[in-house]
């Protein structure tokens, strides 16, 4: 039996085509990869309100429990509160 040119080009091109449709097909059928971690998005203004919070928390213990170590929030000189301030914001 005898195998012909035309017939291993016509195998060829065949199978090229087969290739090409296959892996066009994989692109349109893959789902991109999604990250497991959700993405979470703040507006400006809520992101400006959760700073606010959570500065105001920490400058409410922080006082609180120099009222209850006998310091008074009373009367305090610009450099107590300055320095109060400053441990609040971590500077």
């Amino acid at each position: 039996m005898t195998i012909t040119t035309y017939q291993i080009r016509n195998v060829l091109r065949t199978y090229g085509n087969q290739l090409k449709r296959r892996a066009s097909f994989a692109q349109d059928t893959v789902q991109p990869v999604q990250s497991s971690a959700d993405l979470v998005d703040i507006s400006v203004e809520a992101r400006k309100r959760q700073v606010l919070s959570q500065l105001s928390a920490k400058l409410i213990a922080k006082v609180t429990s120099q009222e209850q170590q006998g310091r008074t929030s009373d009367g305090g000189t610009e450099e107590d509160k300055t320095a109060l301030f400053s441990d609040v914001l971590g500077k």
